[in-house]
C-alpha cells in the first residue's frame, strides 16, 4: 500500500506524468479491446471456415461417392429387367454375337466409369463373361462364391459388400480389399418371379476408392471411412485389417441414426476430433470422417500469435507516440497554468506566449487580451477615485474570472489525460464557445440558444462518459426564438449527469425536449434513466421546491441549491402556475418537467 501511495503522490505532482500515463492506459486498453475482439472475431470466423470446410469435404465426398455407386446401381438394374439380356445369361457361351454385344455394352460403361474396375456376369454354374480388370489381381473363387451366395441370398436385391482383393501370382495372398455391388438375375415369367438364373458382380476399382479416401481426408491427420449405419463398424477403409471394427458408440449411433447428415466432437486421449458423417443412399452406410481440431485450427493459431506480436509492437509504439504528445500537448497547459496563479497572486502584467492556431492558442491570446484589459482598467482607475477603482476592477473579475479560465483548464487537461488532442481541440472549441456565451452581459437569451449551450456541455460529457452517455435533445419548431432567462435549465441538466448518469454503473440516456402546452405555454422535460432518487429524497426535494427561501444547512448541497435556486428564479418572473416537477422510479427513470411562458413579463403575452 505504502509503494503504491508513494507512485500516485508522485505521478499526482506532475501534470506531464498524468497525461502520459493516461495515454498508456487508454493506448494500452485500446490497443487490446480492438485487439481482443479482432481476434476473437478473426480467429473464430476462421475455426468455422475450417469446420465448414471439412463439413463441405465430407459432404462432396459422400456425394461424389454416391453418385458412382447409384450409376452402377441403375446399370445394374436396367438390365436385370431385360428379357433379352436374360435370354443372353441362360445361353452364355452359345451366342457368340449377343456375347460379343453386350461385352461391348458393359465395355463402354467400364470406360465411361473409371471407378469401376471389372464387371462379371455369371450362370449358376459358374460359366461367366468378364470385363475390364487386371488380370493380376483377382477377386479369389472362394470370395467370388461368397458374393454370389449373398447375392442369391438377397433374392435379386442388389446390394454393395466389402471384398477381399488376392494377387494369384503371389499364392493367393491378399493385396488389398474394395466394393462390389451384386446382383442375382431373375428370369421374367408373366405370372410370379421366376428362378434366379445367374449373378452380376460390379467391382469398384480399388486404386480409385484409394484416391476418393485420400481427398477425403483432406490433411495428413484426417481419416475416412464407410461405416455401418446399424453396428458402427467399418465397412471400408485404408487399412484392411480395420473393416469390422467398431468406432461408433451406442450414443453415437443413436445421433447419427436421427439424421442423415451432421457432425460433432469426441473427446479421447489424444485430443478432440471432430467427427463428421453423411448417408451414402440406401446402402445403410455412412462417410465417416475425424480430424482432430487442432489441425483445423492451425491457422487460427498462427493467426494468434501474429496477432499478439503485432499486439506487442503497436502499444510499444503508441507508448513512444504518446510521450511525444504527451509532451507537446502539455508545454502550453504548464504556461497558461503558470499564468493563472500570477493572476491569482495579482500579477496581472504577465503575458502568455501564443504558439499555436488551435483552441489551446485561443485561449492564450484570450488571456493576454484578459490581462491588458484589466491592466487598462487598473490604469484608469488609479486616475479616478478609489471607490469607483475597487468597483470597476471586481466587475471586471466577475466577468473574466481568472478561476474560471482555471478550472476550465483542469476540465482540459482531466479530459486531454484519457482521450487524445482531437477531443481536447473539441472540449477546448467548446469551453469557448461557452464562455464566450456566459460573459455575452445579457441575462435573456433564446431557448435554441440555450439549448445549444446544454448541446455543447453535454458534448464535454459525452467525451467524458464515452458509450456510458448518450443523449438528444429536441426543441418544437416555432419555439426556436422564445426568450428565456439565460442558464435557466442549465443546473437541472448538470443534476442529471452528475447524480443519474455518473453513478449508474452502466451509465445511461439524457433526454431533453422542450414542446408547446399552447399558445402562452411551453414546458421542457429533462429525462434520464441513470440512478434514481430514492423515495425520502423525493419527499425532501418536493418539500424543498415549495419553500419561498432556501432552509438553513443547504449551502453544502449543490444539487439542492441549483435546484431551488432555478425554482425561484421561474416563480420570480412567471409566477406561481409555473415551476418545476418531477418523477421518478425504476420503470420510466428521472423526469424533471419545466413549465414557463413563452414570454417574459415585460412583453404582452
Amino acid at each position: 500500500m505504502r509503494v503504491l501511495y508513494a507512485i500516485s503522490r508522485y505521478i499526482g505532482k506532475s501534470l506531464y506524468r498524468k497525461i502520459l500515463l493516461s495515454y498508456l492506459i487508454i493506448i494500452a486498453l485500446i490497443v487490446f479491446v480492438l485487439l481482443f475482439d479482432f481476434y476473437f472475431r478473426t480467429a473464430n470466423d476462421l475455426r468455422a471456415q475450417a469446420v465448414d470446410s471439412h463439413l463441405r469435404l465430407t459432404q462432396q465426398s459422400a456425394s461424389t461417392l454416391n453418385a458412382n455407386m447409384t450409376n452402377v446401381k441403375s446399370f445394374a438394374w436396367n438390365y436385370f429387367g431385360d428379357f433379352d439380356f436374360h435370354q443372353f445369361v441362360r445361353g452364355m457361351g452359345t451366342d457368340p454375337e449377343g456375347q460379343s454385344s453386350y461385352r461391348g455394352k458393359i465395355s463402354n460403361f467400364v470406360y465411361n466409369h473409371p471407378i469401376v474396375s471389372n464387371v462379371v456376369i455369371s450362370q449358376l454354374d459358374g460359366n461367366a463373361m468378364r470385363v475390364g480388370g487386371l488380370v493380376s489381381t483377382l477377386i479369389a473363387p472362394s470370395e467370388m462364391q461368397r458374393l454370389t451366395d449373398v447375392a442369391i441370398g438377397a433374392n435379386g436385391k442388389g446390394l454393395w459388400l466389402p471384398t477381399d482383393m488376392y494377387n494369384p501370382s503371389a499364392s493367393g495372398q491378399q493385396v488389398g480389399y474394395t466394393l462390389s455391388y451384386v446382383q442375382a438375375i431373375r428370369q421374367i415369367t408373366l405370372t410370379s418371379p421366376g428362378p434366379i438364373i445367374g449373378v452380376m458382380h460390379f467391382t469398384l476399382s480399388s486404386e480409385s476408392l484409394e484416391q476418393w479416401l485420400a481427398e477425403s481426408e483432406g490433411s495428413r491427420e484426417g481419416r475416412t471411412y464407410l461405416v455401418d449405419k446399424e453396428h458402427g463398424t467399418i465397412v471400408y477403409s485404408r487399412h484392411a485389417a480395420e473393416r469390422g471394427k467398431r468406432i461408433l458408440t451406442a450414443e453415437e449411433l443413436l445421433m447419427v441414426g436421427s439424421q442423415s447428415k451432421g457432425h460433432y466432437y469426441r473427446s479421447s486421449l489424444g485430443g478432440n476430433q471432430l467427427i463428421a458423417y453423411d448417408s451414402l443412399g440406401h446402402t445403410g452406410w455412412l462417410v465417416v470422417t475425424e480430424v482432430p481440431t487442432r489441425v483445423l485450427t492451425e491457422s487460427a493459431d498462427n493467426f494468434t500469435k501474429r496477432t499478439i506480436w503485432i499486439g506487442v509492437f503497436t502499444l510499444l509504439f503508441s507508448m513512444l507516440l504518446a510521450g511525444f504528445i504527451s509532451s507537446r500537448t502539455i508545454t502550453p497547459l504548464k504556461l497558461l497554468s503558470k499564468g493563472m496563479k500570477a493572476i491569482e497572486k495579482g500579477n496581472y502584467s504577465v503575458v502568455l506566449p501564443v504558439r499555436t492556431e488551435d483552441e489551446i492558442g485561443y485561449l492564450s491570446k484570450s488571456f493576454n487580451r484578459m490581462t491588458r484589459e484589466i491592466n487598462r482598467l487598473i490604469s484608469k482607475v488609479y486616475e479616478s477615485e478609489i471607490v469607483k477603482k475597487n468597483a470597476e476592477i471586481k466587475s471586471l473579475q466577475s466577468q473574466i474570472n481568472p478561476h474560471f479560465l482555471y478550472n476550465t483548464l483542469g476540465i482540459i487537461d482531466s479530459i486531454s489525460s484519457l482521450h487524445g488532442d482531437d477531443r481536447v481541440s473539441l472540449i477546448s472549441r467548446s469551453l469557448a464557445k461557452m464562455f464566450r456565451y456566459n460573459i455575452s452581459g445579457n441575462d435573456v437569451s433564446k431557448l435554441d440558444a440555450e439549448l445549444q449551450q446544454i448541446r455543447l456541455y453535454l458534448s464535454i460529457q459525452k467525451i467524458r462518459f464515452d458509450s456510458r452517455l448518450d443523449y438528444t435533445i429536441y426543441l418544437e419548431p416555432g419555439l426556436e426564438r422564445v426568450p428565456i432567462p439565460k442558464l435557466l435549465f442549465q443546473p437541472l441538466v448538470e443534476n442529471s449527469v452528475n447524480h443519474g448518469i455518473s453513478h449508474s454503473i452502466d451509465g445511461g440516456i439524457v433526454r431533453i425536449e422542450a414542446i408547446s402546452l399552447g399558445q402562452d405555454e411551453l414546458q421542457v422535460k429533462i429525462w434520464n434513466n441513470g440512478l434514481v432518487i430514492d423515495e425520502e429524497r423525493q419527499q425532501w426535494l418536493r418539500e424543498l421546491l415549495q419553500l419561498e427561501d432556501a432552509p438553513a444547512g443547504l449551502e453544502q448541497q449543490q444539487a439542492s441549491i441549483g435546484l431551488h435556486n432555478v425554482q425561484s428564479r421561474i416563480r420570480m418572473l412567471y409566477g406561481p402556475e409555473c415551476g418545476i416537477t418531477f418523477s421518478s422510479d425504476e420503470q420510466y427513470g428521472t423526469t424533471f418537467s419545466i413549465t414557463i411562458k413563452t414570454y417574459l413579463p415585460d412583453q404582452e403575452a
